[in-house]
C-alpha cells in the first residue's frame, strides 16, 4: 500500500468534516482517518492485532559521508531491537559502501543510491510506499539521532507499551552538544559526548506506516489515528508550545554538533563550494555557538557503551 494521493480539495474536505470536533487530538485523529479512508483504517487496525510482520521495527534514514559514525549508529539500534534498515545513500564517496556491506549481507540493512538536493522527505516517502507491509513500525531519523529506550530493554517494548492502535509516537528531541571536545576525540559518539541542552526544541517520529497519509516533514506526519507522546496521552498539536516536552520513557538523542571540528565538515559537505569564505566561517562559528548546549550532565547511555564495546 502506497502513501494515499490527497489532494488540496480533499485534505480541505476533511478539515471542514472535522472542525466542529471539540477535542483537538480526536480532531487530528478523524482529520486523519477521513483522508485514508475509514474504512482502510479498520482494516489496519483489525489486521495489525494478529499479524506477522518481517520486521518489528524498522529505521528509515537518509545520509552521506557518514563512514566515521555509521557502525557505531548501527550496532547501537541493533542493540535496542531494530530488525531493519532502509538507507538511502544521498552521493557518499567515503567507506559507507564497504562499512555496510556485512549489515546488508546479513538482511538487515536495505541499500538504495539517492543523489540529489533536499531529498529527506522524498526518501521518507519512497520507504513508507515500499516497506509498509513489511515492518510493524517504522521510525523517520538521522545518522546523528540515537532512540534511547529508558526503563525497557529494547525499543520495542516500549512500544508494545503503548495504548493499541496508535498511528504516530512523538518523541523528545534531547540536544547534545560539543562537551568542550575542539577536534574528534577517540572512542563512541555515545561516550564522548554526555552534555546536553536543559530545553528540547524539536521532536522526531516512530510511526505505523499503513496510517501514514502525508510526509511532510522530517519530524512529524500526518496519519490516520492518534498520535501520542512518551505517556501514551493523545496529543492534538505536536508543537512543544502546547506539549510541554518529556523524555522520561522514550528519546531521541541528537548529537547535534560533535566536536566543533566535526560540526565544521559536515556543513563544509552541507555548503559545498564556499571553501574559506570569512563570511561562511562566521556564520559557521554563530551557528556553532547556538547548537552548542551543555547545560547538563548525563552519563544515561554509559550501559550502551558498555554493550557495545562488549559486542
Amino acid at each position: 500500500m502506497a502513501l494515499p494521493i490527497i489532494t488540496r480539495g480533499m485534505r480541505r474536505r476533511a478539515i471542514l468534516a472535522t472542525f466542529w470536533i471539540p477535542v483537538a487530538a480526536w480532531r487530528r485523529a478523524m482529520r486523519g482517518i477521513f483522508q485514508l479512508g475509514l474504512r482502510q483504517y479498520r482494516h489496519v487496525i483489525r489486521t495489525d492485532k494478529n499479524r506477522r510482520f518481517a520486521h518489528t521495527l524498522a529505521v528509515a534514514a537518509i545520509m552521506k559521508n557518514e563512514g566515521p559514525y555509521l557502525k557505531e549508529w548501527l550496532d547501537f539500534h541493533i542493540l535496542v531491537g531494530v530488525d531493519k534498515f532502509y538507507l538511502y545513500d544521498n552521493g557518499s564517496d567515503d567507506d559507507t559502501k564497504k562499512i555496510l556491506a556485512p549489515y546488508i549481507r546479513r538482511g538487515l540493512v536495505e541499500y538504495t543510491w539517492w543523489p540529489g538536493r533536499q531529498m529527506q522527505n522524498a526518501a521518507y516517502v519512497d520507504a513508507i510506499n515500499r516497506h509498509a507491509q513489511d515492518a510493524r513500525w517504522m521510525a523517520l531519523i538521522d545518522l546523528d539521532e540515537f532512540i534511547v529506550p529508558v526503563y525497557h530493554k529494547t525499543v520495542p517494548e516500549f512500544l508494545y507499551s503503548l495504548p493499541y492502535g496508535f498511528a504516530q509516537l512523538i518523541m523528545t528531541w534531547v540536544i547534545y552538544g560539543s562537551s568542550g571536545h575542539v577536534t574528534k576525540p577517540d572512542g563512541l559518539v555515545i561516550e564522548n559526548y554526555k552534555r546536553h541542552s536543559a530545553k528540547s526544541w524539536g521532536v522526531k517520529s516512530i510511526i505505523n506506516p499503513r496510517l501514514a497519509v502525508r510526509q511532510h516533514s522530517a519530524h512529524a506526519n500526518e496519519v490516520a489515528g492518534f498520535t501520542v507522546d512518551e505517556n501514551g496521552r493523545r496529543l492534538g498539536h505536536i508543537d512543544q508550545t502546547n506539549n510541554p516536552p518529556t523524555w522520561h520513557r522514550i528519546r531521541c538523542n541528537h548529537y547535534i554538533t560533535k566536536s566543533q571540528a566535526e560540526f565544521r565538515a559536515r556543513c563544509a559537505r552541507s555548503d559545498s563550494g564556499r571553501g574559506a569564505n570569512p563570511e561562511w566561517i562566521k556564520t559557521l562559528t554563530q551557528r556553532f555557538a547556538q547548537s552548542d548546549c551543555n547545560d547538563v550532565y548525563d552519563d544515561i547511555m554509559d550501559p550502551f557503551v558498555w554493550a557495545l564495546k562488549r559486542k
